[in-house]
């Protein structure tokens, strides 16, 4: 595992059980060390641009439940994940769960398999 990764563990996991969903997560946005890594920089970048310190942590939450039909967590666009933390950063007119709710029905309607689940 790269450095990357062990940072992006560090910063976005909230307990034991969180770490492995992460993991699984990194394996889906990267299929070698060096892809998960510049994946996790990537996102840990979009953290550093948005305003909000809970934002990006949320949508890795929820990228880590957006899953097909076999349970297979399913892979989203980078547009779509930065977009993701900026709308959920920028959005302040709800409070954060109900964006959190609003951001995955989003995700996971405009993903059908995701949808299916």
């Amino acid at each position: 595992m790269g450095a990357a990764q062990e940072d992006f563990l560090r910063l976005y996991a909230t307990s034991p059980i969180h770490v492995t969903r992460l993991e699984r997560l990194l394996i889906v946005y990267g299929n070698d060390d060096e892809e998960r890594d510049a994946f996790a920089r990537r996102f840990m970048r979009w953290d550093q641009e948005c305003p909000h310190p809970e934002a990006a942590r949320v949508v890795s939450e929820i990228l880590a439940t957006c899953t097909d039909p076999a349970g297979k967590i399913v892979r989203l666009s980078d547009d779509v994940v930065e977009n993701a933390i900026r709308w959920m950063a920028e959005d302040t007119s709800l409070p954060l769960a109900e964006r959190a709710v609003r951001l995955r029905d989003a995700l996971t309607s405009s993903n059908p398999a995701a949808a299916d689940d």
